[in-house]
């Protein structure tokens, strides 16, 4: 329920309400998953996702988004308390400042922004926000704008780690037919690391113990539709290539009898 209070919009949300919007769709262009290069955590990460599944499908431009930290902390799964609150501020200022790259191939072209053109925040805990308008290609009218991936809210809100959100993205991406064949990630380890914002100092084997292994274990226990395993190519000892396959596959009824 949004109440204007001396021009100011209240934001509150009963449990129904805040449920709903937790099953919102995310929807993002392709690039923004695969060749955007940023250093979001993992509180931003879920912080974008949601801001991101406000838009609308028929909106032209970015509008001011009106929420506030309780409904922050309740979508995101957050224990509310005055220490959550200034987290959330510090995130929601970090993210202000912090910078995203994203190359268009076609174009040669590198676009770089910030993820926000302004963010206030009350004392009383209301929040108000715009995403940058350079964004517009990547979120804005996905439909006429070329190749995009959609998600549910809820599938990275429960993810813990910024690498299981970053690769379930890269998943939802491969999956060109919604499940009705296996989707792969495929990539060097170099090309993963990149991928993950994992560190450029990794060894494969750092790689695989502390970033793809565990995030692979993650998604597979929270994620009802994803059964994630892990392949390697080698040339002599030296891992080349990698591969991630997603082994769930949705069952259609048929429709010829």
């Amino acid at each position: 329920m949004f109440v204007n209070l001396f021009g100011r919009v209240i934001v509150t949300l009963n449990q129904e309400e805040i449920h709903d919007k937790r099953y919102f769709l995310v929807a993002e262009h392709n690039d923004l998953i695969t060749k955007a290069r940023h250093d979001l955590n993992a509180r931003e990460l879920k912080i974008m996702d949601y801001v991101i599944a406000r838009i609308k499908p028929d909106d032209d431009h970015f509008n001011l988004i009106n929420t506030s930290m309780y409904e922050l902390t309740k979508v995101l799964g957050l224990k509310r308390s005055g220490n959550a609150y200034s987290q959330l501020a510090g995130s929601l200022n970090a993210m202000r400042k912090k910078d995203v790259f994203i190359y268009n191939k076609q174009e040669k072209r590198l676009t770089m922004t910030g993820w926000f053109e302004v963010v206030d925040v009350w004392e009383n805990g209301q929040v108000q926000l715009k995403i940058n308008k350079q964004f517009a290609p990547f979120l804005l009218k996905l439909k006429d704008n070329g190749y995009y991936t959609q998600y549910l809210l809820a599938d990275t809100v429960q993810l813990k780690s910024k690498y299981a959100i970053l690769l379930y993205k890269l998943m939802r991406e491969a999956d060109k037919d919604h499940g009705q064949t296996i989707s792969i990630v495929q990539g060097t380890p170099d090309e993963f690391k990149t991928w993950l914002g994992a560190p450029k100092s990794y060894t494969y084997g750092r790689l695989k113990d502390k970033i793809l292994k565990p995030a692979i274990d993650e998604i597979n226990l929270k994620i009802n539709d994803l059964d994630l395993n892990l392949f390697q190519a080698r040339r002599g000892r030296q891992v080349v290539q990698v591969e991630i396959h997603n082994n769930f596959l949705r069952r259609y009824p048929r429709t010829d009898q």
